[in-house]
């Protein structure tokens, strides 16, 4: 069910649940439809992995320097709540390309796991990608950089992208071909770290320095990518489409020297989550720690992680600030749709935790989304968009028919202050684990967030006093606003089939989804 039928259904205002409305952003004056305000011709995508949104200038962290996405803020509209679907890289990805969620395609973990965790490592084969509809009907398309959306069936030309350098699975490029090519007309034999930075027992990699000049890096090699075809492409009758996706700021953080101490240590304060008690919390997020080998993680040690987490994001502002040069000069700016964005967040040490994949907390789930054209008045959104909605998106852009089953909506209106078809009250997400499987759900509201666990502990929190999640109120949480946050749930798992709705109504709610509110009980 697409997501304008399900407010209508659940009808959260008149349930009772005072989540309070956002300021929206300003829209056009007339709130025209956006058809008649637009002039798209081209889009960029300009796509980071792993990606805090509070660690950008433009969302107020005051210490990492972010001044091209910061000037790509000011010149668009920047959504405070944009969440990844699914928090990891491949099933987030495939959302994006497809707009469906997660359980649907069955795409449910990264491609490397997932006939392992069961899930799938394809989707089915009828799954249409947006790029499947814009190639037949003309457009030129390039995905540059990383793609990890299933193997190699589903590689980038499969689905209309010009053939370009794939990079298999992950697909980091330091032994990849083309990339050893870039190394050497920058003067390197190969790819490899002059320092590096180790947990104790020398298993797990956080960060390094390669060899090499800034211009041997990663990041530059694919704005050099980004560059050469958005010169190739420009000035052709036809639209375009090209999307650069770097792989950082993921960890481990191998960047050049200079970006690699380009940030101090000491003026950098852990995440108030950093050290919170974990009792509260399942398992789950106490045991993963262990697995990255964080307990020997003290603020000193964070801090400079943060340092360097900091630098590659700089690293990669710089390119893409070299990236949108190129488009001005090449005369496209105004005419093309710029949209920033990331595949999902990273715990970068919050709750002791690595990485992603475990936990529904803003720093893994909320991601930084920025859109920009000529024709948009700037401004700021408060209302809940996720991944999904790019595909929509670029499928109205191009005057197609969005294919049926797909799950999320077109962005244009809501850019254009034309209609609503979001909720500015609360988003829903999934996940399903990583290494190993481990399904949560999350409603999330302005103001409040419900996570549901069917292998472990649920949680609550207030996030207008404790905006970190450091103090799980599950079990303190008066039982009308637990019920009511569970009445939406509910209605989403069954209105999208999730696999595990009729364990969730039986497990923790089935008077609550019945409407026997007075008899049921936490």
């Amino acid at each position: 069910m697409r997501r304008r039928e399900f407010m209508k259904r659940t009808n959260l205002a008149g349930a009772g649940l005072a989540l309070g409305r956002s300021q929206s952003y300003a829209t056009t004056a007339q709130g025209k439809d956006w058809q008649e305000n637009a002039k798209i011709e081209n889009i960029i995508v300009l796509f980071v992995d792993q990606q805090r949104m509070d660690c950008l200038g433009c969302y107020g962290n005051p210490v990492v320097q972010t001044p091209n996405i910061d000037r790509l803020a000011q010149n668009g509209i920047r959504f405070n709540n944009a969440f990844a679907p699914t928090a990891v890289c491949t099933p987030a990805r495939t959302s994006l390309q497809t707009g469906r969620w997660a359980h649907k395609t069955g795409v449910m973990h990264n491609t490397a796991w997932g006939s392992l965790t069961g899930g799938v490592k394809d989707p089915p084969p009828s799954t249409q990608f947006f790029s499947d509809s814009l190639s037949e009907i003309n457009w030129k398309l390039a995905h540059i950089g990383k793609w990890h959306v299933g193997t190699e069936k589903n590689k980038p030309t499969a689905h209309g992208y010009d053939d370009l350098p794939y990079y298999p699975d992950y697909g980091y490029p330091a032994n990849h071909p083309h990339y050893l090519a870039h190394l050497k007309k920058h003067g390197v034999s190969s790819f490899k770290l002059l320092s590096e930075k180790r947990d104790p027992s020398g298993e797990i990699l956080y960060s390094g320095i390669p060899e090499g000049q800034r211009s041997a890096s990663i990041p530059v090699y694919l704005a050099d990518q980004t560059v050469d075809i958005i010169k190739r492409y420009s000035g052709s009758e036809r639209p375009f489409f090209v999307s650069c996706n770097f792989w950082g700021p993921h960890e481990p953080y191998r960047i050049p020297k200079e970006y690699y101490d380009m940030y101090k240590s000491e003026n950098i304060e852990p995440w108030p989550n950093f050290d919170c008690s974990l009792a509260d919390k399942p398992d789950m997020i106490k045991r993963y720690g262990e697995y990255w080998h964080t307990g020997w993680f003290d603020k000193k040690v964070l801090s400079g992680l943060i340092a360097e987490y900091y630098g590659y994001i700089t690293l990669i502002d710089e390119e893409i600030g070299r990236i949108l040069k190129t488009l001005e000069e090449a005369g496209e700016l105004d005419s093309t749709l710029i949209i920033y964005s990331a595949d999902h967040g990273s715990t970068v040490g919050s709750y002791r935790m690595w990485a992603k994949g475990f936990g529904m907390y803003d720093c893994v789930t909320r991601i930084p989304l920025i859109i920009s054209h000529s024709s948009i008045q700037p401004g700021v959104s408060d209302t809940f968009v996720s991944l999904l909605d790019f595909a929509p998106t670029f499928w109205e852009i191009a005057g197609c028919d969005v294919p049926e089953g797909v799950d999320g909506n077109s962005l244009l209106p809501l850019l254009y202050g034309s209609e609503n078809r979001f909720s500015d009250e609360f988003i829903i997400t999934e996940a399903f684990g990583h290494q190993v499987p481990f399904w949560q759900r999350m409603v999330r509201t302005q103001h409040s967030k419900f996570v549901f666990s069917p292998a472990g502990k649920d949680e609550f929190y207030d996030l207008d006093s404790d905006p970190w999640e450091t103090k799980n109120v599950i079990g303190k949480i008066d039982r009308k606003t637990l019920n009511r946050h569970k009445e939406i749930f509910f209605q989403w798992m069954e209105d999208n089939n999730d696999p595990i709705f009729r364990w969730c109504t039986r497990m923790i709610g089935g008077d609550v989804y019945k409407g026997k509110k007075d008899s049921f009980i936490y």
